[in-house]
């Protein structure tokens, strides 16, 4: 009768269960050791480090995103040696040093430096920017990111009202990415119309060219930007390249 019981409720007997239990793990460990022999365990572990925090809005720039840019886990930060932590000190202090010029962005600039938040595509890209060499999982991770979630640009009051589009707007965000895929074209391909008789590079001759002739850019679309937004989003990315601008009124 017991076994007929077993057999209506699918029961198996402890020693099956023990034996299936036995040869799951044994799978397991096999396809853990495979993986390992292929990928190798450090890029496997690194890998699932950037997947567990890449998830997150924002990392805390001294403890967390610095750390994770030179491929540390912020959570074993005691486990570090004399070297790892002076190369922590040396990042940090430069990020520090870029947020004062306002060359990297933090949420809450307003807090004490230790308090500062950051987007971790904003830290990459600054990182990026800045030929700082990150570790190729967290690259290959946050290009993922970049290419599939489009953050929101970042408009002021004043560029909503002239664009009469909300910063968050899709095709505002298009607008966007054409206007700096159209510097890139024309500090690529025609550099003297883009700075001055001095050399130095201006937001303000850009964004002229760029709407001197929108329908190369934009096709029949009427461009979103106003050409202050134009200039000002300009701006901000020639401040990252660290490229020579010219800010007078010539």
């Amino acid at each position: 009768m017991l076994e007929k019981l077993k057999q209506l409720l699918n029961i198996k007997p402890a020693e099956d269960n023990a034996a299936e239990s036995a040869a799951a793990a044994g799978s397991l460990s096999g396809a853990i050791v495979r993986e390992n022999s292929v990928y190798g365990e450090d890029k496997i572990n690194k890998q699932k480090l950037y997947e567990q925090w890449a998830c997150k809005d924002s990392w805390s720039l001294h403890d967390e995103g610095i750390p994770l840019l030179l491929g540390i886990d912020p959570l074993h930060i005691e486990a570090t040696d004399d070297l790892q932590r002076q190369k922590i000190e040396e990042l940090w202090q430069h990020a520090n040093d870029c947020v004062a010029k306002k060359m990297l962005v933090v949420t809450n600039d307003d807090a004490p430096d230790t308090e500062w938040r950051v987007a971790p595509t904003d830290l990459y890209c600054w990182a990026t920017v800045g030929r700082i060499t990150v570790p190729q999982e967290l690259s290959a991770l946050m290009e993922f990111v970049l290419q599939t979630v489009k953050s929101s640009p970042a408009a002021t009051p004043q560029q909503s009202k002239e664009t009469g589009v909300n910063g968050n707007d899709a095709l505002y965000q298009q607008h966007c990415e054409i206007t700096l895929g159209a510097a890139v074209a024309l500090l690529a391909n025609s550099p003297e119309v883009c700075q001055t008789s001095s050399g130095k590079v201006r937001a303000t001759l850009i964004a002229n060219e760029i709407l001197r002739n929108t329908e190369a850019w934009f096709g029949k679309e009427e461009p979103l930007l106003a050409q202050s937004a134009m200039t000002d989003l300009l701006d901000k990315y020639i401040a990252r390249a660290r490229l020579p601008v010219d800010s007078s009124g010539d």
